[in-house]
């Protein structure tokens, strides 16, 4: 089973001028920054539980956030059933959210 680096997975999320959108509040900001880290350390399966656990705190403490949604589709997608690429591609969709809503990943 492949799992895709940071490269492959941030590849997929276009950057994105902000135009229109909303910005991210502190927790939601901390929250993508979170799962970027899980994805550039090469999506560890032993570290899934505590990444997820980790962003659904932020994203609880959260006032308004439009990650939601994608965050529960990658907190529901599980590897127990589909192939683990399915897990890095839904890791991927909340890294696009995160970047659709303005939030960009820290160089550094």
């Amino acid at each position: 089973m492949r799992r895709c680096g940071v490269w492959a997975v941030l590849a997929a999320v276009p950057v994105l001028a902000s135009c229109g959108t909303e910005g991210l509040d502190r927790p939601s900001t901390e929250a993508c920054d979170a799962l970027a880290a899980w994805a550039a350390a090469g999506n560890p399966a032993d570290q899934r539980a505590e990444v997820t656990a980790r962003v659904g705190d932020l994203l609880e403490q959260s006032h308004s956030t439009p990650l939601t949604d994608s965050f529960e589709r990658f907190r529901d997608t599980r590897e127990e059933d589909l192939d683990y690429a399915a897990v890095v591609e839904a890791g991927a969709n909340f890294l696009r959210a995160c970047n659709d809503h303005g939030w960009e990943l820290s160089q550094g």
